[in-house]
């Protein structure tokens, strides 16, 4: 069986960090930096589930004067969310297709509750969701692809994975898994390499249309 894994953020729904600084600074009533390496830290916790989002809130309250509730938050994602469309044109084709279709994301619940309400029937429409909070670790550690590939009980070499990062990508490739740099300028070879990966009669195309 020959799966395909999609990542979700700048592969089905691309963000805009710009604005989510600006909505944070709105929300706060003064500009909020998110780059110290604690800031990092606890970002990584809540995509782990090492804390929830109510404790990633109180935390970053304490640590920057300021009085968010996660619904805050919720609402500052749906606000930087976009669709990508080419993403999202071959996700819909691998589903037209048959094609056991799987996310497989660093994401924290606050953002799937964005994304569900921006578009509350695509993530339902996969197979399954693999996501890094539920999952207890992030790409690219090994960990979470060899968990992937374990529950599925298929082979490495049996999935097909997009992600926008060279790391996660990478990470994926060491383990035998078909992965693909999803970026713009690859958009055409990712496209034409899942039309050979499953050997479809219908083919996809990069387009938006």
């Amino acid at each position: 069986m020959r799966v395909f894994l999609f990542d979700i953020g700048n592969v089905l729904c691309n963000f805009d960090f710009d604005r989510l600084l600006k909505t944070y600074e709105q929300i706060s009533g003064k500009p909020v930096g998110i780059h110290e390496p604690e800031d990092q830290r606890l970002y990584n916790a809540v995509e782990t589930g090492e804390i929830t989002d109510q404790e990633y809130v109180e935390r970053m309250n304490e640590r920057k004067q300021i009085s968010w509730e996660v619904e805050d938050l919720v609402r500052a994602w749906q606000d930087i969310f976009s669709a990508n469309e080419v993403g999202r044109s071959l996700y819909y084709h691998a589903i037209d297709q048959q094609v056991p279709v799987f996310t497989l994301s660093n994401i924290a619940e606050y953002h799937i509750k964005a994304i569900n309400r921006n578009w509350d029937n695509l993530l339902d429409q996969a197979t399954g969701l693999f996501l890094s909070y539920q999952m207890g670790y992030r790409k690219p550690h090994p960990k979470i692809y060899e968990a992937t590939v374990d529950y599925l009980n298929v082979s490495p070499e049996e999935c097909f994975f997009v992600d926008d990062l060279p790391e996660n990508v990478e990470a994926a490739r060491a383990l035998g898994i078909e992965a693909h740099l999803f970026l713009p300028q690859h958009y055409d070879r990712v496209v034409e390499e899942a039309n050979q990966f499953f050997a479809w009669d219908s083919l996809a195309v990069a387009s938006s249309d």
